[in-house]
């Protein structure tokens, strides 16, 4: 029997005395498993640098947008701001357009009033001085130019029927105010007429002249008014030439020294006449200021 038991199994050695590795197998299989953990590892980190990399672009991306966003704002809010400056122009510019408009009806007003009032007055004298009037004596006709003034005698309308005569100032201030001539605020002579020859531009410079220095601020203010603004007004508008013309006949009586300077019923309104007197008139001045300079 014990020659039939085998005999226990010896390792065999190596050179050294360890023993010899017939093992092998086992320690590559492991060898191999760690190979794959490790290489599935990189790859989980190469992943997960490269979703860390985009995301990190998808910040700066949206950092960028939200740049934009801001300077977009900024920009808005400039528009904004200026669109609220310029409103706030626009509004006050209304105002101010608001404030001149009632300005000017004001002033429309004390236009009529100081008209009326006018005609009135040179009414009044011409009855007072009815019983005295002698037509044929240039001194006796006191005023009665200006009662057929105020009676439309010289209105633009009476004008047609003198036809081929001389046109009087208010006539030409009509004319200038119903086409609007003078609301872009050129001088008197400067404006085209045709009631005036070419021959007697002089006297129509002269007298328009006269009549820049005699009428009142309402009285400007009215006639350099707009073509529509005046045809609504034609009744003021003959009043106010009237006693424009009315006006320049009574400084030139006085400058030249009459007692009474309240014009005759024989002293016509004519742009020659005027003309010619105020050239008198501005003539003299010269001479008075070179013998004053003397």
């Amino acid at each position: 029997e014990q020659h039939r038991t085998m005999p226990a199994t010896k390792k065999a050695k190596t050179n050294d005395g360890t023993p010899s590795n017939r093992g092998g197998g086992a320690l590559t299989s492991t060898t191999i498993d760690d190979l794959t953990a490790l290489t599935t590892a990189q790859l989980y980190s190469l992943s997960s640098r490269r979703h860390r990399d985009e995301s990190r672009e998808s910040v700066r991306r949206a950092q960028e947008e939200r740049d934009r966003a801001y300077v977009s704002l900024e920009q808005s809010q400039r528009w904004l701001e200026r669109a609220n400056e310029h409103l706030e122009r626009q509004e006050e510019n209304a105002r101010e357009a608001h404030r001149e408009y009632m300005d000017a009806k004001n002033l429309l007003v004390r236009v009529r009033q100081a008209s009326s009032a006018a005609v009135e007055m040179m009414g009044g004298r011409a009855a007072a001085y009815a019983a005295a009037d002698d037509s044929s004596d240039d001194e006796g006709g006191a005023l009665g130019l200006a009662g057929r003034m105020s009676s439309g005698g010289f209105s633009m309308a009476g004008s047609k029927s003198r036809k081929g005569k001389v046109p009087f100032v208010q006539d030409i201030l009509i004319e200038f105010a119903k086409a609007g001539e003078l609301a872009d605020g050129k001088k008197l002579a400067d404006a085209d007429t045709e009631l005036v020859a070419r021959k007697d531009r002089s006297q129509f410079a002269n007298s328009m002249k006269l009549i820049e220095e005699l009428w009142t601020e309402e009285e400007e203010l009215f006639l350099r008014s707009g073509a529509d603004e005046i045809a609504e007004s034609l009744e003021e508008l003959k009043v106010i030439a009237e006693t424009i013309a009315v006006r320049c006949l009574t400084k030139l009586n006085e400058w030249e020294g009459r007692t009474d300077p309240t014009p005759t019923g024989h002293q016509k309104p004519s742009f020659i006449s005027i003309g010619t007197r105020a050239r008198r008139v501005f003539v003299s001045r010269k001479k008075g200021e070179v013998e004053e300079e003397v």
